[in-house]
């Protein structure tokens, strides 16, 4: 469900309460209409934010040369972040492993231009960047699932952080006839209770999360083709072996020669 502005919950809630959306009750008892909906989102964002703040963005794409990356301005990096890239438009997302280190820094220049499988937080002048690694040779598709922080909600065309609204409207139509004593408000507690009981149900079945997470095995998919030149970390160390290994053919006066591998 799309998030839903400040205003628009606002003019349902009072409908709801029993107030005209353009009378007098729900024009003067708008701030504390306001109230009770961000009391509610910020209730709901900090007891259960992990399941109701799910964000897919697929809006950012690599480009050649480059390895640092502005998140989103909603993506809270204090929350798991996955990153996933989409090799050469297949359609198919891998998810790529997080971890950039000294070695990988400090590594022949060799291994730049590859298509990236590793990435990591970086402060780049006091604003936190996505470090991608190899740095990309090309354009391809990044997929990242993170938690939204908490935005502003104070101005009518302010946006909800909580998926679904819905939730949010029947937190504050709950506490809001409870305040105005009017007897139906269990109703609604009722059925926010049940959705919220259904959404952690299904968030469980999947795993106790409601992110997805690609197999493993994909960190270490080997394909036969040029096109993912560093496509796990098995062809990484065969790489880094194989350009560590010299061969030396001797000659023992045997007549058969032997190699020699260091």
């Amino acid at each position: 469900m799309a998030a839903r502005t400040l205003a628009s919950l606002r003019t349902e809630l009072a409908q709801r309460l029993g107030f005209s959306s353009s009378g007098s009750g729900a024009i003067l008892q708008s701030n504390l209409l306001d109230s009770a909906l961000r009391s509610g989102q910020e209730q709901l964002f900090y007891e259960f934010g992990d399941l109701l703040t799910h964000v897919v963005d697929d809006s950012l794409s690599t480009v050649a040369g480059q390895n640092l990356y502005t998140p989103p301005s909603n993506c809270n990096l204090d929350k798991p972040l996955t990153v996933s890239l989409n090799r050469g438009g297949s359609g198919r997302f891998y998810e790529m492993q997080i971890g950039i280190g000294i070695g990988a820094h400090n590594i022949d220049p060799v291994i730049n231009n590859r298509l990236p499988w590793r990435w990591d937080i970086l402060d780049d002048g006091g604003i936190a960047k996505i470090e991608l690694w190899p740095t990309p040779n090309d354009v391809s598709n990044i997929k990242l699932e993170y938690n939204a922080s908490l935005g502003n909600f104070v101005s009518d065309v302010d946006t909800s952080s909580i998926n679904p609204p819905q939730l949010i409207l029947l937190h504050a139509i709950a506490t809001m006839k409870a305040h105005y004593r009017q007897p139906d408000w269990a109703l609604y507690e009722g059925q926010l209770s049940q959705l919220l009981g259904r959404i952690k149900s299904i968030a469980l079945q999947g795993g106790g999360s409601i992110r997805r997470y690609t197999k493993k095995t994909a960190n270490f998919y080997l394909s036969p083709s040029n096109d993912w030149e560093v496509s796990s970390s098995v062809i990484y160390e065969l790489q880094t072996l194989i350009a560590k290994t010299y061969v030396t053919a001797v000659d023992d006066g045997s007549g058969t020669d032997y190699i020699v591998t260091q």
